[in-house]
């Protein structure tokens, strides 16, 4: 059960970020950002598909939305973006602030879990989740540059 629910926690923060990622896409006129948006949000997909089919293989019922947390930070990202003087860095700053959820998340699960099965799974998916961090890390200090 405490595996299940570290699984079904990141399935809802990864989905938080999938969302935020696809409204995003919405707001931002730079088509290599939507571009690189889209790719973030393809990533979340890819990682919610598999840990839903463990989910879902356990017994358990999958999650089919995000997180409280996660809708307070979109509607406070539109707020803040809407208010910002450029708004392609505002939606990256709320947008690695979602990596970084997402990726502290995935690190807890790994520390918590005791089953060899999920650990195995959580490494898999680490190093994207990781590289999808640093990506918009990255993109946040060369904007702020």
């Amino acid at each position: 059960m405490k595996n299940a629910n570290q699984l079904k926690e990141l399935v809802q923060v990864a989905r938080d970020g999938a969302e935020f990622y696809e409204q995003a896409i919405g707001h931002v006129d730079d088509a290599p950002l939507r571009n690189l948006f889209a790719g973030m949000a393809a990533a979340k997909r890819e990682l919610i598909n598999g840990l839903s089919a463990s989910i879902a293989a356990s017994g358990e019922d999958v999650p089919q939305g995000g997180t409280l947390v996660g809708g307070l930070q979109k509607v406070y990202g539109q707020v803040r973006t809407a208010l910002a003087r450029n708004e392609n860095r505002a939606w990256v700053g709320q947008l690695e602030d979602a990596e970084d959820r997402l990726l502290e998340h995935m690190r807890r699960a790994i520390r918590e879990t005791d089953d060899p099965s999920v650990l195995g799974q959580l490494e898999a998916y680490l190093p994207r989740v990781r590289d999808c961090h640093e990506r918009m890390r990255a993109l946040k200090q060369r904007l702020a540059a």
